[in-house]
């Protein structure tokens, strides 16, 4: 275990976190190469009585992988990713990140239902539940779980399965609850899926603000009534910004053909007034992985060809490829962010939420207004997503197994504003007034409810990420397995 500390070389440089409006010094940042050394940096942390975060890649949104003065378990290097034999299951280190592990699977055929963005590691998607582009088609992330290994605040190690998951259980609060709350899970056995064939990404795009009202009507209405194969994000975008006014993209596990009658029937009013852009994705030859069992470190993965790419990352989903200054270095910070999946350090702020079953005509007509109503802002990105949920996601029986209470959502609503220059204050402040005058004029309206721990929101009481009932569950939880409070930080779970 190598601990870096203030005045150390590497300092400056280990301590960021992927949300740049936060400018933590934690005491140590502890690396744990091994799983067995988990357990001297929790003895670490009690013998000098510091608090502790655990950061699998530091893409909290809120920060919470960090802190001033703390001992942060880095578990980065935990990134090996092990196919069974018989490819139906991978054993994959909370460090891995999410690009290189679609990568080692895409290789032997085999996929899982992650998120959208490259960087980000598969310990804290996992245990905040998990929402991509094959979520209608195979549910989120935490419910392909099948088992994992956790260090509690004693030290003990136990492997957890999913037999016997029920509400109240170990398995149930770490798949959904948030990471970081219950010990330090350092790997996850998540079940695969064979790579659908054929298989489409598809981008359509309105180039006027006019469409705004009736696209997302359209997307509302209909949408969530679509096959399961078909998974999309809505993107609208505040007014007078450089992005398209309002997008519809995402993935269709299915024929072409079959996709464009899908998309015309689901948009009635819109559809002949996009830009269509579709793309077969395409997956490595199934005869690339021969061996029974194959193990390997997430950063030993080959780079993925732009079509593989496709599996896994939507050019819209955080839109426009990174912009390059001279010598091909980053651009400056002055500009909004070009590209928010790649792996840079960005501020920012979002917020999300649920419709409430009253949420209608009148709620679009809400956001249109809001986004037509605001000032323009150069210097940022500002959108709200729509995420696609029902098909897979909705399956009752998954509540079993997992605390996300969201299960009878159509879909999800995600507030978003980045910007450029974490020294620039009031431009940040402007920002995050945008995000949380957006969320409350839905709220306030009786239109929406909850929030997602993957897109957390420090503002909202906890009850808003897991309803009354599995807070209260999930706190029993948290006495039984860490009395103490070890593991306690603002957003997490309370003993009381």
């Amino acid at each position: 275990m190598r601990c870096v500390q203030p005045g150390d070389p590497d300092y400056e440089a280990d301590r960021r976190i992927a949300n740049a409006r936060f400018n933590y010094r934690p005491r140590y940042i502890c690396y744990c190469d091994t799983p067995g050394d988990v357990p001297l940096a929790l003895q670490k942390a009690k013998t000098e009585k510091l608090a502790i975060r655990i950061r699998s890649g530091g893409h909290h949104h809120e920060g919470m992988c960090s802190g001033d003065g703390v001992l942060m378990i880095d578990l980065s290097k935990l990134n090996t990713i092990t196919l069974s034999g018989d490819r139906r299951s991978a054993r994959i280190g909370v460090g891995a990140k999410l690009g290189d592990v679609y990568a080692a699977l895409l290789a032997s055929n085999r996929i899982l239902p992650g998120g959208g963005c490259g960087d980000v590691r598969v310990g804290g998607l996992v245990q905040g539940g998990g929402w991509g582009l094959y979520a209608r088609a195979l549910g989120l992330t935490c419910d392909n779980v099948l088992g994992f290994r956790i260090f509690l605040a004693s030290g003990e190690v136990r492997d957890v399965g999913a037999d016997g998951a029920a509400p109240g259980t170990l398995f149930w609060a770490v798949c959904g609850g948030g990471g970081g709350n219950f010990g330090v899970v350092t790997e996850f056995e998540i079940k695969l899926a064979e790579v659908p064939s054929p298989f489409w990404q598809f981008t359509l795009t309105w180039d006027h603000a006019a469409w705004r009202q009736p696209v997302i009507e359209d997307w509302r209405a209909n949408f969530p009534d679509a096959d399961a194969g078909l998974t999309t994000f809505c993107r609208v975008s505040a007014v007078r910004s450089d992005d398209p006014p309002i997008i519809v993209a995402g993935n269709y596990l299915g024929d072409e053909a079959r996709l464009v009658e899908t998309l015309a029937r689901l948009l009635p009013r819109t559809f002949l007034g996009c830009t269509q852009e579709i793309s077969p994705v395409l997956a490595a030859a199934p005869e690339a992985a021969e061996a029974s069992e194959a193990t390997q470190p997430s950063d030993a993965t080959t780079p993925l060809t732009p079509a593989a790419r496709r599996a896994f990352h939507h050019p819209q989903y955080q839109p426009g490829p990174p912009r390059l200054a001279a010598g091909g270095m980053a651009a400056a910070v002055e500009g909004p962010p070009a590209q928010t999946c790649d792996g840079g350090y960005y501020p920012h702020k979002v917020s999300s939420c649920f419709p409430r079953s009253t949420f209608s005509a009148e709620g679009t007509r809400v956001i249109t207004e809001f986004l037509d109503g605001q000032p323009a802002e150069p210097a940022a990105r500002r959108y709200l997503s729509l995420h696609g949920l029902g098909g897979a996601v909705g399956n009752p029986q998954a509540s079993r197994r997992s605390c996300y209470a969201f299960r009878d959502k159509a879909f999800m609503l995600q507030y978003q504003a980045w910007w450029g220059d974490p020294a620039d204050k009031a431009l940040e402040q402007r920002c995050l007034d945008w995000v949380r005058g957006f969320r409350l004029t839905l709220e306030h309206g009786g239109f929406t409810e909850g929030s997602f721990i993957n897109f957390p929101d420090r503002d909202l009481p906890l009850v808003a990420y897991y309803g009354a009932d599995n807070l209260k569950s999930l706190m029993q939880v948290k006495r039984q397995y860490d009395p103490g409070n070890l593991f306690g930080f603002p957003m997490g779970i309370p003993t009381q």
